[in-house]
């Protein structure tokens, strides 16, 4: 495929300027003026990020679920609101009655990016708001009142003549290194040559990679031929113990059929082992497909339920669950939304003692991924935006996990209690096994757990898909 000629293709900021004289040009620019300065590429890459006073004032902000949820919609507005053409500066008012101003940076008709100026408190704003009171009501408003002073204040005029002087510059920058760009075309064919160079060595790399991969691949095939090998003659026992329970072959007095719902039980137990060694077989082979079509959660939830209600019921285990109205159809794979929702309820049923409770709740939510809410960072919000899930809760009063183990109960083949007299058997691949379903449909799952206490399997799955 021939690339497109670099005269004739929009230029993004990160290939026009140096980098690292842009960031301290910027760095320069708000210390001059003690205001922290923010330089987002057109496609959303954050390229500069100068924090200046707002940083404690923000953080403590960003500690209560109201007011987090509040600047995570304004960084929303700033990084994305459509902007003049023209290159003029627009103001964004916070909650908190700080004040940011965004400029566009505009080079030859072509949109590059955004500049956002802030924060800042306008002269004509109360400091802070009352609007922070208002959404959080226990915030500490004279702490709060303490770590606002270290933000500049500034008129809107005022600020309006820092980004025009900002513009002039950026524009002179631009001009100067768009020049080059379109200098360094006569070295574009040496530049060519060392990335087929470059590309070459890749693939050798790749080749070697995977050879190194082989083994597993055939320990993976091996696994999945075995365990096929297997689920044939032991379906056949299955079915031969059905049919003598059933008394087919003649009645059976009380102690035989005891006998023979033994091996059932115990032959159903190991099937399922089987057929959790072959998904996991599929799943490390990359050969884990979605087979797409609509999908009611309330019908998957009660086909869940029953299959696990037997094993609740000898245990004298009290089972609930609550669906809310308004649960949306799903795009997703019947079997393994249907499979996610056995395995972690046949995981709550196995972990908690007897006269327990396990409880299903599945509703809608709307917001940031767990992922995003887990980071340290206040600045994350900037990554990512708010999505609409199902989400599905899966909740029980068993012994607990502990909170250094919470992150590898995913892995293949992890169980809590390793020990060889340990209490659960199973095969230690269920959570494997709901955590690659569950991604595979672009979701999250996690664990909230106290020892002793019990635990939490929360699943987040999207509504939309892409």
């Amino acid at each position: 495929m021939v690339a497109e000629p670099r005269a004739q293709k929009q230029m993004r900021l990160a290939e026009l300027v140096d980098l690292e004289a842009f960031r301290e040009v910027m760095q320069s620019f708000a210390d001059l003026y003690r205001i922290g300065i923010k330089v987002f590429d057109a496609d959303g890459a954050k390229l500069v990020d100068v924090r200046v006073g707002a940083g404690p004032f923000c953080a403590c902000l960003f500690q209560f679920t109201a007011t987090k949820a509040a600047c995570t919609r304004l960084v929303g507005q700033l990084k994305s609101e459509l902007l003049d053409d023209h290159g003029e500066v627009k103001l964004f008012q916070c909650f908190s009655g700080l004040r940011y101003a965004v400029l566009p940076v505009i080079y030859e008709g072509d949109n590059l990016g955004r500049v956002i100026f802030g924060p800042f408190w306008p002269k004509d704003e109360v400091v802070p708001s009352s609007q922070i009171r208002a959404l959080e009501p226990g915030i500490d408003f004279e702490q709060l009142a303490e770590l606002a002073r270290a933000v500049r204040d500034a008129s809107d005029e005022g600020v309006r003549k820092m980004l025009g002087q900002l513009k002039l510059f950026v524009e002179v920058l631009l001009f100067s290194s768009y020049r080059a760009a379109l200098t360094s075309q006569m070295h574009i064919e040496s530049v060519t040559e060392n990335y087929r160079e470059l590309t070459d060595k890749n693939r050798q790399l790749l080749e070697a990679n995977e050879r190194l991969k082989e083994l597993d691949r055939v320990k993976s095939n091996f696994l999945a031929m075995v365990s096929h090998e297997l689920r044939t003659p032991l379906t056949s026992i299955i079915g031969y113990a059905e049919m003598l329970h059933e008394g087919m072959a003649g009645e059976l007095n009380a102690e035989q059929r005891e006998y023979v719902g033994t091996i059932m039980e115990k032959g159903e137990t190991l099937l399922s082992m089987i057929s959790s060694l072959l998904d996991i077989s599929r799943i490390e082979a990359g050969k884990l497909r979605l087979a797409l079509s609509e999908v009611s959660l309330s019908e998957l939830a009660a086909t869940a339920a029953s299959t696990v209600l037997p094993q609740a019921a000898k245990k004298k285990l009290a089972f609930s669950q609550q669906l809310a109205d308004n649960l949306p159809s799903l795009s997703a794979d019947r079997d393994k939304v249907r499979q996610i929702l056995i395995n972690l309820l046949a995981n709550a049923v196995k972990f908690t003692p007897d006269n327990g409770s396990v409880r299903l709740e599945i509703d809608r939510y709307f917001g940031v991924r767990h992922s995003v809410q887990m980071a340290s960072d206040a600045d994350s919000v900037f990554e990512r935006g708010d999505e609409d899930f199902v989400r599905i809760r899966v909740t029980d009063t068993g012994i607990g996990i502990p909170a250094d183990q919470q992150s590898k109960i995913f892995d293949s083949f992890y169980q809590v209690d390793s020990s060889s007299t340990r209490e659960f058997g199973g095969t230690g691949l269920g959570l494997a096994i709901v955590k690659s379903f569950v991604e595979s449909h672009r979701g999250e799952v996690w664990v909230e757990s106290r020892m002793g206490e019990g635990s939490t399997f929360i699943v987040l799955l999207p509504t939309a898909r892409s």
